[in-house]
């Protein structure tokens, strides 16, 4: 008799069988589902039947689609992963220690200990929310890297074809990576900005072996740092890994490298959790048999919890889809014509337009497959089919790919001659949002909004009205940052899933639905987890791709738009996935908006490119002035491509960066040479005709001429043997001011400070290899320097001061990032460095007698007797050096603006923290890409800090206690006003504070009606999606109109001149769900006679109130606290109005003053009432810094006898809401019904 094990995976299924005596008898492993788990089941079953010559007694089942069954078939055996993977192990491996498990969404790190027979799980950890290590992730970008037609793919109707094709395709990139060793994986831990850059480097002309060896190495490391983190393993122990990922040779032997084990591979390791769930049927004598006939009964189960909403197809009254025709051209006509081409992330567009009317004559639209070159000579060989009733005027490009393909397309030569002979050319590229507009006015010139969604790149344009009617001028134009969440290829990589075409088969699914569901679409890696969900929950394919499709707008919509508070009149939706009526029909729900979308809106961008030129020549021609194009012609299309690939430094010699060195691929066409590839100019098919002055540069060059000590790289040159070293990163808090105060005060008491390296690509591996995942790129970086200095035994200690807070005279004291608080500890931690070695101070900012008994008990404790006034002594010298150093990078910034003020231009400031906008690892390169790859007169605003640094931000922000984020809101304020400044935002991903204080930021260039460009530069490999950004900002920028008669007092955040006419105790108290203590708290304002209530929490409403509102990556609390505000106060107002609510409610939420992120939530959710017209609805936010004493009371507490009772009840409630907690948390994960549980827990 038999035991059958099944494993539901999130894409595949594997099954086991094992006899009575414990024997295994047939495996049948990796049985992709394509997202129909409970059709295949029953296939699978019956397939196997036949191979089994004994009764089947039990069926037990793991994994995550398999997780509801037990629900209807309560005999039925189901158990998690974290049981089921060890007892397979085992059986595998019968004595593993260390279990290394990487599934297609899951990954799990597993150490067991064995007594007797029985298997023990010592220790557990699994994958972050993030998919940057998954077989996901992996099997997406083969299929784009290896099928050059999708199609090949999804009209295969057989799934078993669907498995034979995919099995090809790993055997192939196997084959292909072989060659590729020692190859370091993409800086990122996100997988979408994994897949970005991946994109990139493939349209730069990396070839396809070296990417999946990079993309493997990628995985495997992200693994290791996310999964297994700072464990110190022991090799002796026996190790096996299982899951799909590793049945890669190339991942298991990076693995192995990374890691310094040996680990084996054992047979049927895919099927592992499939033998631990049948051998744990076996123990517990399970002789439960599922009927597959009633597995419809699990679907309707899951269906009945999931929140949904209204089938798209009765939204489609909604959108207005208008349908187009291509002019036809006679055969013995000629006409005057421009060329847009659209060189996209992936895919490559052009368009024939007629100069004289705009009507487009032709077409292409085709997938680029990471081929830019010969994508664009299929693009002109269907075009050359008409050419010769072409004459060309002109030829715009645009898109990423837009100045390889200008190069290609235009000959500098032919454009020389024909100016020498006195005719204008104006060939060139252009930006998308200048394309995407251009086309849509063309159409409908009262269109306000326009929704723009590609494969990689989202847009959002809208234009300024005077009074209801549009104009041409653009109010707000933006592009997503790394986040692709609502992009394209995020629906695209859901759809593969499902073995659904994005362009065909998906819409037609999803217009079927009778409900959709809804899901997380706050991330593109979450979207992917909750379609997974929906298809263990068993909802049917049609109603997983409504609900895909639903979600990729709404997070086009909410996440990235910013919600309807930025939607005007009319609004047009194009780009890719808007040619699909489904995609239309969600965006018309998610926006509660009638959609335009017109003829051939997948190529606005080409058609656009050509319509701006088509203007420019007609404006010429006004002028009598004659336009000729200096188009190679569409023989371009036989042209040979000589094409060479060489190092920069091999190619440039001197005049190489000396930084990067890049590899270039040079091509010659009609004995011109076309450079590509590389993050500069030198690659001059994305360099500016005039390169600015880099001034992340020279803060390099004034940091190492003020730092007191030697360079890293002078340790070859200098002897040390009698020196006293210490190590100094230039990363983290001490590139900057801290880092030559503490050179200068280390060197006046006798040590030799020696500087690492300006962060490079080596130093970036090295932190990101063993820095833990969820650090962001600026704190690997520490990580980074730290390890570089720790392995160099000349450098005898280093300094990793842990800085607190600045010290002012009034409160709040300005907290440091907690990371940086932290900072040495965590160095100590991770690098494993010797107590004696690291000198590790305490310090608060300008303290100075905190700062000499922490650095005085630090050294005394490593053995150096350094009197404490010898250390006074040395401050008050690195104060005056400090001092020196500001001075110079004040006269640089004085340089600066002296120069805008002589000339013409404008200048963009980069706003942020120093440790991200001064390193070029965490900025993505971006000092260079701005000055010299676009030409761009741009300054890190540490440069101007001496005229901002009085703006008394206190009396403008209440409770600003961010030291960094103090200096950002003086720097933007003062760029704000600037004449000639414009502002530049750079951050890293989910950067704590700066992912809240954005909002305020924002709320700041409104005020001033300036763009303003937020960058998220996490990690970014390649910089090509900035280049794009910086160019479209610059135009926007060009053509804006800001206020230039702005005063202080116009920047204050929440003026505030109504708090003697609240009238407290008058008002209902609504109060944030933050635990029973709100409850609790509520009882105790109803005991003295104020009306409260607890706002409801987490519901549909809420949740989809928090994406409209909250577009950065914030806590997941705060999102709770402002998706619960403002769905309550929508719903109030759909009933009693506005200014009811303005007159008659009040918020209590408590504060701190940091360094977390709570004491901003009161900030973060008035900015979010006042863009409501909630402004009057008062925050009382007592601090638990002052103990709550400083409350604005109600009227009910006259004397401070009542106001002390009160608190002390409110104590108390706390303290019971505690312990309720915790006896919630105690019992719960116990109860046989979670749902009768917390109905109990209520009552």
């Amino acid at each position: 008799m038999y035991y059958v094990g099944f494993d539901i995976g999130s894409s595949s299924i594997h099954v086991a069988v094992i006899d009575e005596q414990g024997k295994l008898k047939y495996v049948k492993e990796s049985i992709p589902h394509f997202g129909v788990p409970l059709k295949r089941l029953p296939e699978i079953w019956e397939s196997i039947k036949p191979e089994l010559d004994e009764e089947v007694i039990s069926t037990s089942f793991t994994g995550i689609g398999a997780q509801f069954f037990n629900k209807i078939f309560p005999n039925l055996l189901f158990d998690y992963e974290s049981v089921t993977i060890p007892k397979g192990a085992s059986f595998l491996e019968p004595n593993v220690s260390y279990v290394f498990h990487i599934g297609a969404k899951d990954s799990y790190f597993l150490r067991l200990g064995h007594l007797k027979e029985k298997v023990n799980l010592l220790e557990w950890s699994a994958n972050s929310k993030c998919g940057g290590g998954s077989g996901i992730l992996v099997e997406k970008q083969l299929k784009r890297l290896y099928l050059k037609n999708d199609s090949d793919f999804f009209k295969l109707d057989d799934y078993l074809q669907k498995i034979e094709l995919m099995k090809k395709l790993y055997a192939q990139a196997e084959n292909e990576v072989k060659d590729y060793s020692d190859i370091q994986g993409f800086n990122a831990r996100c997988g979408v900005v994994i897949q970005s850059d991946l994109i990139h480097e493939q349209n730069e002309g990396a070839e396809r072996p070296f990417l999946v060896a990079k993309l493997y190495s990628t995985v495997a490391r992200n693994y290791k740092n996310d999964v297994i983190g700072a464990r110190e393993l022991d090799p002796s122990l026996g190790a096996i890994v299982t899951g799909g990922v590793f049945s890669s040779d190339y991942i298991l032997k990076s693995f192995n490298i990374l890691t310094g084990l040996n680990v084996k591979r054992p047979m049927h390791h895919t099927g592992v959790a499939a033998i631990g769930i049948a051998l744990e049927a076996l123990e517990k004598k399970n002789k439960f048999v599922i009927d597959f006939n009633r597995l419809s009964e699990i679907s309707n189960f899951t269906k009945s919890k999931r929140p949904s909403a209204k089938p798209l197809y009765a939204f489609l009254d909604k959108v207005h889809n208008y349908e187009g025709k291509i002019e036809q051209v006679q055969p013995d006509e000629v006409r005057d014509v421009t060329i847009g081409v659209d060189g996209g992330s992936t895919t490559t567009k052009a368009a024939i337009v007629d100069v004289e009317t705009g009507a487009l004559l032709d077409k292409i639209y085709i997938s680029t497959h990471g081929d830019p070159e010969s994508a664009l000579k299929e693009v002109f060989r269907h075009l050359a089919n008409k050419s010769n009733n072409y004459n060309v005027l002109g030829v715009c490009t645009t898109g990423s790919a837009r100045k390889l393909y200008e190069r290609i397309l235009v000959s500098q030569n032919k454009k020389e001659a024909l100016e020498e002979e006195g005719y204008t050319v104006l060939d060139g590229a252009v930006d998308e949002v200048t394309c995407h507009a251009k086309g849509i006015k063309f159409h409908d010139e009262k269109i306000d909004t326009i929704f723009e969604i590609g494969g990689q790149d989202m847009k959002f344009t809208s234009f300024k009205l005077n009074g209801e009617e549009a104009t041409d001028q653009i109010k707000e134009a933006r592009m997503n940052y790394s986040c692709q969440a609502g992009a394209g290829q995020t629906l695209e990589n859901m759809a593969q899933l499902l073995g659904l075409d994005v362009k065909s088969t998906l819409q037609q699914a999803a217009l079927k639905a009778e409900k959709v569901p809804i899901i997380d679409s706050t991330c593109g890696v979450f979207m992917e987890m909750e379609e997974n969900r929906l298809i263990s929950e068993g909802f049917s394919q049609e109603e997983i791709s409504a609900a895909i499709i639903r979600s990729t707008a709404a997070s086009y919509f909410n996440k990235f738009v910013g919600g309807p508070q930025h939607v005007q009149n009319k609004c047009s939706c194009q780009g890719g996935p808007a040619l699909g009526k489904a995609f239309l029909a969600a965006m018309a729900q998610v926006t509660n908006k009638d959609i335009y979308a017109y003829p051939h809106r997948e190529l606005f961008g080409a058609w656009g490119a050509g319509l701006f030129l088509r203007e420019e020549i007609l404006k010429l021609k006004k002028e009598g002035k004659e336009v000729r194009s200096a188009f190679r012609g569409f023989e371009v299309v036989d042209m040979k491509f000589e094409k060479e690939e060489v190092m920069c430094s091999d190619y440039f010699g001197k005049l190489s960066c000396k930084l990067r060195n890049c590899k270039l691929k040079i091509f010659t066409i009609g004995g011109e040479k076309v450079i590509t590839g590389g993050f500069c100019p030198r690659g001059n098919s994305e360099g500016a005709e005039r390169v600015k002055v880099d001034y992340v540069e020279i803060f390099h060059r004034l940091f190492e001429k003020h730092f007191e000590g030697i360079k890293y790289e002078q340790l070859n040159e200098t002897n040390v043997d009698n020196e006293k070293t210490v190590g100094i990163h230039r990363a983290g808090v001490t590139l900057g001011e801290i880092g030559i105060w503490s050179a200068a005060l280390l060197s006046k008491v006798g040590f030799l400070p020696v500087l690492s390296p300006v962060s490079d690509e080596e130093i970036a591996q090295r932190g990101i290899n063993i820095a833990p995942t969820e650090f962001c790129i600026a704190m690997k970086l520490v990580v980074g320097h730290g390890d570089l200095l720790a392995k160099d035994k000349r450098i005898k200690h280093l300094f990793n001061p842990s800085v607190i807070e600045e010290v002012r005279d009034k409160k709040p004291m300005r907290k440091f990032c907690i990371y940086t608080e932290a900072e040495g500890y965590l160095l100590q931690d991770i690098l494993g460095l010797e107590e004696d070695r690291e000198i590790l101070p305490v310090l608060y900012w300008k303290d100075k007698e905190r700062s000499v008994q922490a650095i005085y008990g630090e050294l005394k404790r490593i053995g150096y007797n350094i009197s404490k006034e010898e250390i006074l002594e040395a401050i008050d010298y690195a104060d005056q050096k400090l001092e020196a150093f500001k001075s110079d990078l004040h006269k640089q910034g004085e340089r600066f603006l002296n120069k805008l003020e002589k000339s013409e231009e404008i200048g963009y400031v980069g706003l942020g923290r120093d440790y991200v906008v001064l390193d070029p690892q965490a900025s993505s390169q971006s000092g260079s890409m701005f000055t010299k790859q676009r030409g761009m007169n741009y300054i890190p605003q540490t440069f101007l800090e001496e005229y901002y640094i009085d703006i008394p931000i206190d009396d403008l922000s209440f409770n600003e206690y961010w030291y960094q984020n103090s200096h950002i809101l003086q720097a933007s304020i003062f760029v704000a006003k600037h004449p000639k400044l414009f502002p530049i935002r750079q951050m890293n991903f989910a950067c704590g504070p700066d992912s809240v204080k954005f909002y305020h930021e924002d709320e700041i260039f409104k005020i001033a009606d300036k763009p303003f460009l937020h960058l998220v530069t996490d990690a970014q490999t390649n910089n090509a999606p900035f280049v794009t950004r910086a160019e479209a900002h610059d135009r926007v920028v060009k053509k804006s109109k800001p206020k230039t008669d702005l005063e202080f007092k116009d920047f204050v955040l929440f003026p505030d001149g109504h708090k003697d006419k609240l009238k407290l105790g008058q008002r209902q108290w609504l109060i944030p769900y933050m635990g029973e203590a709100s409850n609790l708290g509520k009882a105790v304002l109803k005991h003295y006679g104020i009306e409260a209530k607890v706002l409801p929490t987490a519901t549909v409403q809420a949740k989809e109130a928090a994406d409209r509102f909250i577009t950065t990556e914030v806590c997941f609390p705060l999102r709770g606290v402002v998706g619960d505000a403002m769905a309550t106060l929508e719903e109030i107002a759909k009933d009693k109005g506005k200014d009811w609510i303005n007159d008659n409610t009040v918020i209590f939420l408590p504060t701190t003053s940091g360094p977390c992120r709570f004491g901003k939530y009161g900030e973060v959710l008035k900015i979010f009432l006042h863009k409501e017209g909630l402004d009057n609805i008062p925050i009382i936010s007592p601090s638990v810094d002052t103990g709550y004493l400083q409350i604005e009371a109600p009227e009910q507490f006259k004397t401070i006898y009542q106001k002390a009772d009160a608190l002390i009840n409110v104590f108390r409630a706390i303290k019971m809401a505690d312990m309720t907690d915790d006896l919630i948390r105690r019992f719960r994960p116990y109860a046989d019904d979670f749902i009768d549980f917390d109905e109990t827990t209520q009552k």
